[in-house]
């Protein structure tokens, strides 16, 4: 048999098809030997339960001191902002957010570094940070003047530092005072809103007090540069004056949490401007207290209910309140000032107050009022009742209801401090018999010549009142008028 020669084909190996190829590479990956657990541990590593290692000093922030050294504090955030480094390198940070942390004693500035995880910062919140090393700020930092050391932490890398939120474990009560408050003395730093846009925001470490009036929604939009910005507006006031405070970027969410006329806002060295309307912005040394503990706070939350809450047309006089017969048999006879009274108040809102105020009465109504038959007034049914009659008859119910002479009739109250404003006081029946010097039932039957020839002779008297204040009550109750 001749010999046969092999084939061309024998010199060459099948190709595989490409089903075969995507089965063999299916079954290479699925058995690589790591759980999906295994994978998510590596890739990231934060999400497993932080444990300390070593031990850690608890301390407050007004004690650190720079160095090598394992402390843990807690502080509320006042001032944040985001600067993201965009990296190719998987294990390097995307960014940063330098915050700012206060407790009552001090406060500093914290570097939290971030790769995969998404921190949710707010103005306000409860924070705890670990750290190995605290060290000085650089001295062109703009935060330098409020906050002179920094630490940078990094926990989804190095395992010696930790960065925790108190979202669940927040009772409202650490870290609330203002480092600098002393409690029953004044706060030279802190200024009106009025005095702050007129020529206040050029002192060093200005303070301002507001209370959230309402929240704007949050806007997203592009910037000129092209790139996405988001803001929201806030309308803030005080007792003399209204503002607008806008929240750039990151610090934008802080507003979600905030209740219109309830939340206060302790601002330090806002950047302002005015242009027929006053606008507020945080700057990078910026430091914001949201509802901070202190005297001034509460009243300041107080006169915002009083002006959402509406008022009783003539709240009738709180009896059992005040001892009359007490203050009038005792030797120490107390001369006080309205703005001994407003300062008071502020100092001690719990506390109830007698003594004697010397005032002018500089705004009279009775004519006015009896034109429009508004002499005596009272509410029934939810309803306010006016008349120049003692008495009338409710057409809600039917019933008769008694009236009371309209606390409107004395316009204003002045004396060389200040001054109370129309219907603001509660007088007692025996007060106004006093002042007036006749009855309510002769007050009735006295016609527009008499009323008239009484105002003229009353204006501009200089009279001394019995007064009484209470945080009960809210008002200056006058209960008698000294002849």
């Amino acid at each position: 048999m001749a010999h046969q020669f092999p084939s061309i084909q024998s010199f060459f190996y099948p190709e595989a098809s490409p089903d075969r190829k995507r089965n063999v590479a299916i079954s290479a990956q699925a058995g690589d030997g790591f759980t999906a657990e295994e994978v998510k541990a590596v890739l990231h590593p934060t999400l497993r339960p932080w444990v300390s290692q070593q031990e850690y000093e608890e301390i407050d922030i007004g004690s650190l001191i720079p160095g090598h050294q394992r402390v843990t504090f807690m502080g509320r955030i006042v001032n944040f902002y985001d600067q993201q480094t965009p990296s190719k390198k998987p294990q390097a940070a995307k960014g940063c957010f330098k915050v700012v942390v206060k407790d009552n004693t001090g406060a500093l500035v914290v570097k939290l570094w971030y790769a995969n995880l998404n921190y949710k910062l707010r103005l306000g919140l409860l924070v705890s940070v670990w750290t190995p090393h605290v060290s000085n700020c650089d001295p062109n930092s703009i935060t330098l003047r409020n906050a002179s050391l920094v630490t940078s932490v990094f926990p989804e890398r190095d395992k010696s530092c930790y960065f925790m939120i108190h979202e669940q474990s927040d009772e409202g009560v650490l870290c609330r005072t203002p480092s600098g408050y002393n409690e029953g003395h004044d706060w030279a730093a802190l200024m009106t809103l009025k005095n702050f846009v007129n020529g206040g925001s050029d002192v060093a470490d200005a303070l301002i007090m507001v209370c959230v009036k309402s929240i704007g929604a949050r806007k997203k939009f592009t910037t000129k540069k092209g790139n996405p910005a988001e803001k929201v507006d806030i309308k803030v006031f005080d007792d003399t004056s209204e503002a607008t405070l806008t929240l750039w970027g990151c610090v934008s969410t802080s507003a979600a949490d905030w209740k219109p006329s309830h939340t206060i806002l302790l601002i330090s060295s806002p950047a302002s401007k005015v242009d027929g309307r006053v606008w507020l912005s945080l700057r990078r040394g910026t430091q914001v207290d949201v509802d901070p503990c202190m005297a001034d706070a509460d009243w300041l939350r107080g006169f915002a209910r009083r002006l959402i809450k509406r008022e009783h047309v003539n709240e009738p006089f709180p009896e059992g309140v005040y001892d009359t017969e007490a203050i009038m048999s005792s030797e120490n006879r107390m001369l006080f000032t309205l703005a001994e009274v407003d300062d008071f108040a502020r100092a001690a809102p719990g506390e109830t107050v007698m003594g004697y105020l010397n005032v002018i009465l500089m705004e009279l109504n009775l004519v006015t009022l009896h034109q429009r038959h508004m002499l005596f007034c009272t509410e029934c049914c939810g309803v306010p009742l006016f008349a120049n009659a003692s008495t009338t008859i409710c057409k809600q119910c039917e019933s008769v209801v008694v009236l009371s002479i309209n606390p409107r009739l004395v316009g204003g109250l002045y004396d060389e401090t200040g001054r109370v404003s129309c219907g603001k006081m509660i007088w007692s029946t025996e007060a106004w018999e006093q002042l007036l010097g006749r009855t309510p039932e002769e007050l009735v039957s006295c016609n527009a010549d008499s009323l008239s020839h009484l105002e003229k002779r009353m204006l501009f008297l200089r009279v001394t009142l019995l007064f009484g204040w209470s945080e009960q009550v809210e008002k200056l109750a006058v209960c008698q008028v000294m002849k």
